[in-house]
Formats: C-alpha cells, sequence, structure tokens
C-alpha cells in the first residue's frame, strides 16, 4: 500500500510539473506574440527575434519558437536599412531557423510558407543572379505548403505576393497576383487560428489587393 501511493503522488508530481511547464511555455509565447504585433521597425523585430530564440533555446523541442524567430528576422531584414550583403545573413539566419523548426515539425505548411518567404527576398538582393534558381526554389516550397494546406492564407499570400513582384517575362506580374491574393484574402476570413499559431498577412494581403484593383 505505501509503495502504491508513493507512486500515486510521483506521478501526481510530475503531472503537476507538466502543467507548470507548459502553463509557462504558452505565457512566453503568448507575450513574445504580442512583442511582434506591436513591432513597427527593424529593431523591435530583432529584439523579438531574440526574445523567440532564448525560448528556443530553453525549449529545444518546440518549433514554434524557432519559427516566430525567423519569421522577426525576416521581417528585420525586410523593414530595415541593412545593407544587402547585411540583409543576406540574416535572411540566411532566418531560413537556418525554419529549417530547424522544419525538422521537429516536417511538412509543415507554415514553415514551408516562411521559407518560400525568405528565399524570394534572397531574390531581391540580386535579381540578375539569382532569379534562375531561387525563384523556382520558393515557388516548389509554397506549392508544397499549399498541397499540404489548402486552407492558409499564408501560403497564398506569399505566392501572390511573389507573382506581384516578379516579372511577367518570368512568369509573375499583378494580373496573375490578383487571382492567388483573392482566394488568399477569402482563407483570412475562414481561418480560425489558435492562440500559439501564425496568423500574420492579412493587411499585407489587403494592401497588395489595393494596388491590382
Amino acid at each position: 500500500m505505501k509503495q502504491v501511493i508513493t507512486a500515486t503522488l510521483l506521478l501526481f508530481v510530475s503531472i503537476f510539473a507538466a502543467a507548470q511547464s507548459s502553463d509557462k511555455f504558452n505565457s512566453a509565447m503568448q507575450k513574445g506574440i504580442l512583442m511582434l504585433d506591436s513591432a513597427r521597425n527593424s529593431e523591435d523585430f530583432t529584439a523579438n527575434a531574440n526574445y523567440f530564440e532564448r525560448i528556443a533555446t530553453a525549449e529545444a523541442g518546440e518549433w514554434l519558437p524557432k519559427y516566430y524567430s525567423a519569421y522577426a528576422l525576416l521581417m528585420s531584414a525586410n523593414a530595415g536599412r541593412q545593407d544587402n550583403d547585411t540583409k543576406d545573413v540574416i535572411y540566411d539566419k532566418a531560413f537556418d531557423l525554419a529549417e530547424k523548426a522544419a525538422k521537429i515539425k516536417p511538412d509543415n505548411s507554415e514553415i514551408l510558407t516562411l521559407q518560400g518567404y525568405i528565399v524570394f527576398m534572397k531574390v531581391s538582393l540580386a535579381p540578375q543572379a539569382r532569379a534562375m534558381t531561387l525563384i523556382p526554389k520558393s515557388g516548389a516550397l509554397l506549392e508544397k505548403a499549399i498541397a499540404i494546406d489548402p486552407e492558409n492564407p499564408r501560403a497564398l499570400l506569399v505566392k501572390g505576393q511573389n507573382l506581384f513582384y516578379t516579372p511577367e517575362a518570368f512568369g509573375g506580374g499583378k494580373a496573375k497576383a490578383k487571382d492567388v491574393l483573392v482566394l488568399s484574402l477569402e482563407k483570412y476570413g475562414n481561418e480560425k487560428a489558435g492562440a500559439l499559431m501564425p496568423s500574420w498577412g492579412k493587411s499585407r494581403c489587403e494592401a497588395l489587393l489595393n494596388q491590382v484593383k
């Protein structure tokens, strides 16, 4: 009987500790997401990336902190005035973090979308040298993301955004982008994302659509 009671107490303590750990993780992630939502410049996004990277170090088995750190780095370079060499390094670090997230959560539509976004932004730094190889790479990542989750509005947003900024001679253009962006906005209207899951992009989609009307 004593052994049964001891085993029961140990199980209770284990469950209680796991619940506390989960609550602490959720609280830290929610704080980081609020920081991300309020970020307005490159410095804000960099601070947010560092915040999520600290969570990622503490919670090595979780994919979301790595994902958000990668996304914040991407936004930091997009919003910043760094020279192209510096931006290239930032994009590479963001892609590396996304790859680490993918090892934890393989074939995930959100991670693939983020990777496709990062790759396309690397094209923008040296279009003539990179367009022929990286535009198809970005496109393949996004098509896989859409195939895995056709309801993911961010995958469609980034695909439409890529088409928007790709010259017609290379298969892009605003006309092709419009249909994809319209579908993306429709998916945003239907989306019911979880508390910690990615939800970015709707305002960006609306802004691009305003330019193709």
